[in-house]
């Protein structure tokens, strides 16, 4: 993975140690060598409306940027969810500046899955000869064909507890729905996505940071996983996902540690 990338990145807020030297010693374990990106801290929940305003307005003068209120959605959700999307914003800054031709972000409530390495190694050679801009190594939503159907068949045993639909999955930490229009399979081990949802571990080619960052400034007051989604499933955006995911979100059925609201 590291002859791979050009980077690899584990984007963890500077107080979250416990979580990023888990999520460090994963990768350790298996040889990968990963960068620690410090989040941009958006949490203002705790401050009151003024709070959030002042943080969402030094955000405009630091970044350069400018974050469009929404009535929808309280300041406390909206900040820290736009925090993340301006961190993605820093990172593809980079790569492009930099011209590295692959990066990978990863979030640091992850779960690496069994034969890593080579489960990616095999995947990787699978579409060497296909342009994308996203390749998700796990994500949620419509991201994906195997390991998850309505009928309940071999080793897809688990019922689903993410949705109100019955069916069942492979990986009781398995995110995704079953992608009944859009997704396609492109080669044994990638599939084309068509809403992927979820940003916990994904790469990005040089051609698809200069793609996303051209819409990225519309966009900032959005959790950057619905700004991934939208583009994709718009066809502007050439997404592929690992099939089934390679790395998973830790397990949300018992509760979740986070900053960042998880519907948006």
């Amino acid at each position: 993975m590291n002859k791979y990338f050009d980077k690899i990145f584990v984007i963890s807020l500077y107080d979250k140690t416990t979580r990023w030297n888990k999520v460090k010693n994963q990768f350790k374990r298996r040889g990968i060598d990963v960068e620690r990106f410090i989040a941009v801290d958006g949490r203002c929940k705790d401050q009151g409306k003024k709070g959030c305003l002042d943080k969402l307005h030094s955000f405009e003068i630091a970044y350069g940027v400018k974050i469009p209120i929404r009535k929808d959605i309280p300041l406390k959700e909206l900040i820290p969810a736009s925090s993340l999307t301006i961190g993605t914003l820093l990172l593809l800054r980079q790569q492009v500046r930099k011209g590295w031709k692959r990066i990978l972000i990863c979030e640091d409530d992850i779960l690496l899955g069994r034969n890593l390495e080579k489960r990616f190694n095999v995947g990787v050679k699978e579409i060497k000869d296909y342009n994308w801009d996203i390749l998700y190594l796990g994500c949620g939503n419509h991201c994906g064909l195997q390991g998850i159907g309505y009928a309940k068949k071999g080793k897809r045993s688990f019922l689903s507890d993410y949705s109100d639909e019955d069916f069942y999955i492979k990986y009781k930490n398995d995110l995704r729905l079953p992608c009944d229009y859009g997704c396609k399979k492109i080669t044994e081990h990638i599939s084309k996505t068509y809403s992927p949802t979820g940003t916990w571990c994904y790469a990005v080619s040089l051609k698809g940071a200069k793609k996303i960052l051209k819409v990225l400034d519309d966009n900032l007051n959005q959790h950057i996983d619905q700004v991934l989604s939208k583009y994709t499933e718009n066809a502007y955006l050439k997404s592929l996902a690992f099939d089934p995911p390679i790395i998973m979100h830790e397990d949300i059925s018992q509760g979740r540690d986070t900053d960042i609201p998880w519907v948006m």
